[in-house]
């Protein structure tokens, strides 16, 4: 996992990678336009043009530096134009301007926002960067306003101009608004954020060269899941191994007519690897189970207060269960089984906090979207504060919160927020939250702890969905859960087929 940090850590990073390793703060800076460049150069053609708007601090200086390197690719539109609102230029830009020179790239600088070209192409904000510490001038509020009302495309290097990385308001933002932020060895914990859209649309990462093993000491919350990390989390099927081995889920949900939730869920289990999967369901409806997916085990309904809990490994309900009477005392009847259990949709709502604190005593995993959750814990305006919440819940609960959207936190009962990040919008269709819950019992059921269970679960039901949308417009539910075991197998090969 890679820790996420905050923008003072970051800087210290810096001065520490710079004192410790023999290189230069210019050296360090050369690192990182090569790695923005590097990223810059997939999405963006050489026939655009381009045009560097920077300040004169590091930021600016960064920008310079990727300006020569695009020249030197093979980029022959670039301009730069710097902001004329700065008191003095670090040296590390005034080293960088000098290495334009050679290369005759056009630089020019600009002292009101009139002086700015009318139209722009594709702009690399370079003005500000991370180290904003005072409010904006009237110059640069104006001259953001006009970049962003007049550029086809914006790229800001490590952080859209006019934000803070860390404060988490959005209200009145009057700074760059890109179309993609490149930054710098680590996301950004406010980029995760659904209401960063207005800062940035997109955002990738790339590293620079910042001394690793330090970044690994400084304590934090807040955790990126990463691909190598997943892969060391999956268990290897092995030898001498059977059915057995893999634990045996029971799944309790559906209604008359949500009968595809329980089955989706029950698919999703199996396909992430249970060795069995029990359905609840009434007996006129097995036929149709058995013919859907002949591998799945069935159970009667009217058999629930009697069946043998002690042969399953984890129970999920909550898809399609509906939210009467009836279902609320088969949910809290389940609870009281004391098994593992994966608890979403409308076994959250029939929910309250206090019966949670009553019945969880047992590993519990929620899977609430956001108005679930804020039906439980109370309505929040924004979702800096609603990870808060979760992070405090989770601990007095002891349990875990997947907490979804895009990019999805995942709270352990120690406070720690793991982000996820697979998942794409060719997911966005009914089922989809079923067949995570069924992914994320399977693995439960496997004998992974409820926490390792909703991290590998949630990182590989989306990776199973960004392997297919490379292919197809739409995903449905049903073709993600079978899509699983080859994402699976992918993983546990280092990528390889």
């Amino acid at each position: 996992m890679l820790k996420l940090i905050t923008d003072k850590e970051m800087r210290e990073a810096d001065v520490y990678t710079c004192a410790h390793s023999g290189i230069s703060s210019t050296e360090l800076m050369e690192q990182a336009a090569t790695a923005f460049t590097k990223i810059f150069v997939t999405d963006i053609s050489p026939i655009r043009h381009i045009t560097v708007i920077a300040g004169t601090g590091n930021n600016g200086g960064d920008g310079l530096a990727i300006a020569r390197l695009l020249r030197i690719k093979g980029y022959p539109n670039i301009q730069v134009i710097c902001l004329d609102d700065f008191a003095n230029a670090s040296e590390d830009f005034t080293i960088n301007k000098e290495r334009l020179h050679s290369l005759k790239i056009p630089f020019e600088t600009a002292r009101t926002p009139e002086q700015l070209p009318q139209h722009f192409d594709v702009v690399i904000d370079a003005v500000l960067g991370s180290g904003l510490n005072r409010e904006l001038s009237s110059f640069l509020k104006s001259s953001f306003a006009h970049i962003n009302k007049n550029s086809q495309y914006t790229v800001s290097v490590d952080i859209p101009s006019g934000c803070s990385a860390d404060r988490f308001t959005f209200e009145n933002y009057e700074g760059i608004r890109a179309d993609l932020t490149i930054c710098f060895q680590r996301p950004k914990l406010l980029f995760t954020l659904p209401e960063s859209s207005v800062v940035t649309k997109a955002f990738k990462f790339t590293e620079i060269g910042l001394d690793e093993t330090y970044l690994t000491t400084i304590p934090t919350d807040y955790y990126w899941t990463d691909e190598t990390a997943v892969q060391k989390l999956l268990h290897k099927r092995k030898a001498f191994t059977h059915k057995g081995t893999y634990g045996h889920a029971l799944v309790v949900s559906g209604n008359t007519q949500t009968k595809g939730a329980s089955l989706l869920t029950a698919k999703a289990a199996l396909f992430s690897g249970a060795g069995l999967v029990t359905l609840l369901s009434e007996a006129d409806y097995f036929p149709y189970i058995n013919i859907y997916q002949p591998e799945l085990m069935t159970a009667d309904k009217d058999d629930l207060k009697i069946l043998d809990y002690a042969k399953y490994q984890c129970i999920a309900t909550g898809p399609g269960m509906g939210t009467d009477n009836d279902q609320r005392k088969q949910l809290l009847f389940l609870l009281q089984q004391k098994q593992p259990m994966v608890l979403d949709a409308d076994a959250l709502n029939l929910l309250t906090t206090d019966l949670l604190k009553q019945y969880i005593k047992q590993p519990v995993i929620l899977t609430p979207h956001v108005k679930e959750f804020d039906r439980l814990f109370g309505k929040h305006t924004n979702w800096y504060d609603r990870i808060q919440t979760a992070k405090a819940k989770a601990k007095e609960l002891h349990c875990v919160i997947v907490l979804k959207n895009q990019y999805t936190y995942i709270f352990n009962e120690e406070g720690k927020v793991f982000i996820n990040a697979t998942g794409n919008p060719a997911m966005a269709q009914g089922g989809m939250g079923d067949v995570l819950t069924g992914c994320i019992t399977g693995f439960l059921a496997r004998g992974y702890c409820a926490f390792y269970a909703a991290v590998v679960g949630c990182f590989v039901h989306g990776k199973a969905g960004d392997e297919l949308a490379e292919s197809y417009e739409v995903t449905p539910a049903s073709v993600v859960a079978e899509q699983i075991p080859l994402t699976v197998r992918r993983l546990l090969s280092g990528g390889k087929d």
